[in-house]
C-alpha cells in the first residue's frame, strides 16, 4: 500500500520519527531527574547525619549507642595527619548490594567521620522507574506510529479523493470534479482542472464540428460530380477512352466518399467521448448485433457463427464506442475472408480479462505494419485507412485493448477486444 515514493510514507515516518525522538528525550529528561533526585535525597540524609554527629561531642558510650540504633554504618575516626579531608560521597556495589559513602574530617581536623549508607531499596526503585519508562517509550511508539497514520491519512484523503475522480473520469470522461467535499487548499486545483475540463471539451466539441460540417459540405458536390460522370457515361461506348476516364473519376469519387465516411465517424467518434456509459448486458448486445451480421455473411456467401461461453456480462458501457470496435472488426473479418469461408465470433474469461475474439481466413496480415495508424492499410484494402485507426482511439477512451494477430494453425486473423475485469467488472 506504501510504496517508497508514497507521500504518506514519507510523511509518517517523518512525522513519526520526530515525534519518538521527542518522547525519547523527554523520558530521558524525567529518569534523569528521577535519579538524581533520589541521590540528592540520600546525599541530603547522611550530610544531615553528619552535621548532627560533628555539631556534638559524643562520649565512646553515647557513640556506641548511636552505631547500634542508627540505620547507619558509623565510623569515628583519629586525623593524626591533621589533614584536611573534604565532603565527599562515593558510590559502591558489594555482594549485590548498593551503597553511598561519605566521609570528612571535623573538629579542626582532628577527626575523621565515615558514613555509610545501603541503598539498595532505592537502586531498585531506580530500576523499576527506568523499565517502567521504557515500557511507556514502547507504547508511545505504538501510539505514535498509530496517530501519524490517522493523521497522514487524513491530510492525504483530499489527494485520494481527487484521484478517485480522476479515475472516474477516465471511465465516464470527460466531466467536472467535485469540490465540495474539498479543503480549501485543494479548491484552487479543482478549479484549475475543471477549467482545463471545459477547456478541452470545448476543442473536441469544436473538432467534431469541423470535421462533421466539413463532411457534409465535401459530400454534396462530390454527389453531383458523380452523378454528372454517370450522365456523361451513359453517351459512350464500352471501349471508348473518354469512357474509361469517366470510370476511373467515378472510381477516385467513390474512394473520396469513402474517406469522407470515416471523416464523419471520425468526428462522430469524438462526440462519442462524452457519452456517459450505460449499465447494458454486452452479450445481450453482441448476440442482437451478430444476428444482423450472419444476414450480412449470408448475402455475401459467407459464413458467420458465434458463440459466448458465458450467458451475462453487465458492464457500465459506451455504446457507440464498443460498436465502432466491433462493427469495423466483424465488417473487415467479412471483407478479406473469401467466399464460402468462415467468420467466427467467441468470447472468454480469464484471471484479468473478458475478451471477445473475432476469427476470418483471409489472407493475414502484413506484421511490419502499424495497421492502426491513420491511413494505413493492405494491399487488397479498398478502404481509406481510417478503421482501425478509429478502433484505435475508440478503444483507449473506453479503456479497452485491443489487437490483431495472424492465426497460427492456418491463414486467416484473429482481432480481440480485452476488457480489464477490474475496471468493468469488479468496480460495478
Amino acid at each position: 500500500m506504501l510504496s517508497k515514493r508514497s507521500l504518506r510514507r514519507h510523511f509518517i515516518s517523518k512525522l513519526a520519527i520526530a515525534m519518538i525522538a521527542m518522547l525519547f528525550m523527554i523520558l530521558l529528561a524525567l529518569s534523569s531527574y528521577f535519579y538524581s533526585s533520589i541521590m540528592s535525597n540520600l546525599e541530603d540524609e547522611i550530610q544531615t547525619q553528619a552535621k548532627n554527629i560533628t555539631d556534638k561531642e559524643y562520649s565512646e558510650t553515647e557513640l556506641a549507642l548511636l552505631k547500634k540504633v542508627s540505620p547507619y554504618e558509623i565510623t569515628i575516626l583519629q586525623n593524626h595527619d591533621n589533614q584536611n579531608i573534604p565532603t565527599k560521597f562515593v558510590s559502591s556495589t558489594k555482594e549485590g548490594k548498593h551503597f553511598l559513602f561519605l566521609k570528612q574530617s571535623y573538629n579542626n581536623d582532628e577527626m575523621i567521620l565515615e558514613i555509610t549508607r545501603d541503598y539498595s531499596k532505592e537502586y531498585e526503585n531506580i530500576k523499576f522507574m527506568i523499565f517502567i519508562s521504557f515500557i511507556m517509550f514502547l507504547f508511545g511508539i505504538f501510539i505514535i506510529v498509530f496517530y501519524s497514520s490517522s493523521v497522514s491519512k487524513k491530510i492525504v484523503a483530499p489527494v485520494e479523493l481527487l484521484t478517485h475522480q480522476f479515475t472516474d473520469m477516465h471511465e465516464s470522461l470527460l466531466h467536472k470534479i467535485e469540490i465540495d467535499d474539498l479543503p480549501t487548499e485543494f479548491q484552487k486545483l479543482a478549479d484549475s482542472v475543471n477549467l482545463l475540463v471545459t477547456k478541452v471539451g470545448t476543442s473536441i466539441k469544436y473538432r467534431q464540428e469541423l470535421y462533421v460540417g466539413t463532411a457534409h459540405e465535401l459530400k454534396t458536390p462530390l454527389a453531383v460530380m458523380r452523378l454528372k460522370n454517370q450522365i456523361t457515361l451513359m453517351k459512350y461506348k464500352k471501349h471508348d477512352k473518354i469512357r474509361e476516364t469517366l470510370e476511373q473519376n467515378i472510381t477516385s469519387i467513390d474512394t473520396l466518399n469513402a474517406m469522407i465516411h470515416n471523416l464523419l465517424e471520425f468526428g462522430r467518434a469524438e462526440g462519442a467521448q462524452f457519452e456517459q456509459p450505460q449499465r447494458v448486458n454486452l452479450i445481450r448486445l453482441m448476440a442482437n448485433k451478430c444476428e444482423e451480421y450472419e444476414l450480412l455473411a449470408n448475402s455475401q456467401n459467407r459464413n458467420f457463427i458465434y458463440h459466448f461461453d458465458i450467458p451475462d456480462f453487465i458492464v457500465n458501457l459506451q455504446q457507440l464506442l464498443f460498436m465502432q470496435i466491433f462493427q469495423n472488426f466483424i465488417q473487415n473479418a467479412l471483407k478479406f475472408t473469401p467466399e464460402h469461408g468462415l467468420v467466427s465470433l467467441n468470447t472468454h474469461m480469464d484471471a484479468d480479462n473478458f475478451v471477445i475474439e473475432i476469427t476470418d481466413e483471409g489472407e493475414g496480415l502484413d506484421e511490419e505494419k502499424d495497421l492502426f495508424a491513420p491511413f494505413q492499410r493492405s494491399l487488397e484494402s479498398t478502404g481509406a485507412g481510417l478503421g482501425l485507426f478509429l478502433a484505435k482511439n475508440a478503444a483507449e477512451s473506453m479503456g479497452v485493448t485491443i489487437d490483431l494477430q495472424n492465426r497460427e494453425e492456418s491463414a486467416g486473423a484473429i482481432a480481440s477486444i480485452s476488457f480489464p475485469l477490474n475496471r468493468f467488472l469488479l468496480k460495478d
